[in-house]
């Protein structure tokens, strides 16, 4: 088990297929369309591998570029490409619209001898078989869902169409439209092997309207489809280090996971403010716990699934990745925190330091003593700010804490055959991030769709682990913790106001002792003026820290948004738990897909919190 943070994908390139059955290929000059298949697929494989010799070191790992194709093998336009894919290299991802048995009867002579081929040819890695239910009843919804389905595992649509609207449900048409909704490189074999692809416009409103198909020519396939490629699979390096995703993946590439970290000052804080908060000398950053114990359920569902083959690939793929996310947003959010509360508290005892040199001016030795001691303590704030600023620890806290929360959700689809859209987007708006959403997306395509059934158990079995695994588990993380940040919030108001209030009280205590000294003894006064000036001094300046670690927290606005984000949960929640008895794909599909919305809306609410809460000394 690894212990760097980075694990490099594998270049992967996936294609997905649709077009006609013979009876709309009639006019089709077939030998034109084999070679079209075949040239545009080789060219597809030749630019991936280009890209990858081209890509820098280390961005993927060291193994050769996997090109997959997913067909539902239909009669026609499916068989054609997936041939020529086979030719070419590529593994062949079956996707059917029901049991393979149920779908046989969509065939006849050597058309169902050649189907019944296909589940043994050696390009053949994997086959989903989706159960919707009598064939009879939902025939239409099962070649919709596999043309959904196809596309979920899609980076490339290449088409096979004769240019006509729909003519039913999960025609060739209506999973173009989807394709170019879901901004898929959409390519189109006209039946005269023309190649054509759709270009959408710089700015886009209506994806369906908002671009044009263009015929391509041998050199219109090398500038545009290439540069469309390199989009999909290659980081750019932005205009400058501060923005280049290249050099925000290359910090994450350096990190190494750790078990414990000594930042544990904000720690203590929180141990002093809230009961259930042990103290410690170093801080358990739970690696060893969710190496052992995360996603279980999920695990479980996948190997129900998949078998030992996908529960493995759900694990090395997704799993180990987002702990390493984890490990290291933990780890930067104690090092944050620990350094802006240190600071501010140092801030707080630099001026109590520098008020008993004043008070010693009559001792050379202790004054020269404390007014050192003032310096090293402002030389510290200094050496934590710089640091901290240098270690970039806030930005590296929302990067890496945006990647495990893009993750984790991302797994729920996989348990029922499809694959996220629109897996993740940058949470905030800084280029520097935009390695995040392509390292989720490359982690997803290399898990190809699952060799197995996806039936009813299949989607009642998702459904549990979203609803006990991911809800009810965020929704005990959310309460929690805005529990303990309401407390931290009042208790620390309550210590910056009281803090206020003895310096009211110090105050009104002095001038007492001044009206006794007027009307008598000078004594009191005298006695209590250095106590007053050194409480006058120092306990204003620690309200004013003590407010200063509660606004930088933002702890309030944090609770509220846990508040929000836990009663969205319960209303999603019961929508999953009332689809149990009777799932549906289309609906739990879609309530996944809502499920991770709602996580993708949180995350963009909490970094906007906390993105502009840079480290300062503190003073």
């Amino acid at each position: 088990m690894t212990d760097n943070a980075y694990l490099a994908p594998r270049l992967t390139l996936r294609v997905g297929v649709t077009g006609h059955r013979p009876k709309d290929l009639a006019e089709a000059d077939h030998d034109a369309l084999g070679k079209a298949a075949q040239d545009i697929l080789e060219r597809l494989a030749t630019e991936t591998r280009r890209l990858g010799a081209q890509a820098e070191p280390g961005l993927y790992a060291d193994e050769p570029a996997c090109m997959r194709l997913a067909s539902a093998i239909a009669e026609g336009a499916d068989r054609l490409v997936a041939e020529a894919a086979a030719s070419r290299g590529y593994e062949i991802n079956l996707i059917l619209p029901f049991r393979r048995r149920q779908y046989a009867d969509d065939f006849n002579g050597d058309a169902l001898a050649d189907y019944w081929r296909w589940f043994e040819h050696p390009a053949v890695t994997s086959c989903t078989e989706l159960d919707l239910g009598e064939p009879g009843d939902q025939r239409e919804a099962g070649y919709e869902a596999a043309g959904h389905l196809v596309l979920a595992h899609s980076d490339v649509l290449l088409a096979v169409w004769d240019g006509k609207p729909s003519r039913g449900r999960g025609g060739t048409a209506e999973i173009i439209d989807e394709a170019r909704l879901r901004g898929l490189i959409t390519l189109w074999l006209d039946l005269q092997g023309q190649l054509h692809l759709w270009v959408p416009r710089e700015h886009v409103v209506e994806p369906l309207e908002d671009g044009d198909w263009k015929a391509l020519t041998p050199g219109d396939i090398s500038q545009l489809l290439n540069d469309r490629l390199e989009q999909l699979l290659l980081l750019g390096r932005g205009p400058d280090d501060a923005s280049c995703p290249l050099k925000g993946l290359g910090d994450f590439a350096r990190q190494t996971l750790r078990p414990r970290t000594r930042h544990c000052v904000h720690e203590w804080l929180r141990a002093l403010l809230v009961r259930d908060i042990p103290f410690a000398a170093s801080v358990d950053l739970g690696l060893e716990r969710e190496r052992s114990g995360a996603w279980k359920e999920t695990l479980r569902a996948a190997h129900h699934l998949g078998g030992d083959s996908y529960e493995a690939t759900l694990d090395q793929r997704l799993r180990q990745r987002w702990i390493a996310a984890d490990n290291r947003a933990i780890d930067y959010a104690h090092r944050f925190r620990s350094a802006y509360t240190t600071n501010f508290l140092l801030a707080a005892l630099a001026v109590l330091v520098g008020l008993l040199a004043v008070l010693a001016w009559d001792s050379k030795g202790v004054k020269a003593l404390l007014v050192s001691m003032e310096l090293a303590i402002i030389a510290s704030i200094l050496l934590i700010t710089w640091l901290g600023r240098r270690g970039q620890w806030q930005s590296r806290w929302l990067a890496y804490r945006s990647l495990a929360e893009a993750i984790r959700p991302a797994r729920l689809s996989l348990l029922i055959g499809t694959s996220p859209v629109g897996a993740a987007e940058p949470p905030v708006d800084n280029g520097r991030f935009d390695w995040i959403p392509w390292y989720v997306r490359c982690s997803l395509r290399e898990i190809g769709p699952p060799d197995a059934v996806v039936s009813g158990d299949s989607l009642r079995r998702a459904l549990d682990v979203a609803l006990h695994e991911e809800i009810d588990g965020q929704i005990g993380y959310h309460q929690k913790t805005a529990e303990r940040l309401e407390t931290q919030d009042d208790r620390l108001e309550y210590l910056a106001k009281g803090a206020l209030w003895l310096t009211l009280a110090s105050g009104v205590l002095y001038l007492v002792c001044y009206l006794v000294y007027l009307n008598g003894p000078a004594l009191p006064a005298e006695l209590y003026k250095p106590v007053a000036t050194l409480l006058g001094g120092f306990l204003p300046v620690l309200g004013a820290a003590i407010f200063g670690i509660r606004a930088t927290g933002d702890l309030r606005a944090a609770a509220q948004q846990s508040r929000r984000m836990s009663q969205r949960l319960k209303r999603l929640g019961s929508k999953l738990t009332s689809r149990l008895n009777t799932p549906e794909r289309p609906v739990v599909r879609r309530l996944l897909g809502q499920l991770q919305l709602t996580m993708a809306d949180d995350l963009k609410v909490w970094s906007m919190i906390y993105s502009e809460r840079e480290l300062v000394p503190g003073f």
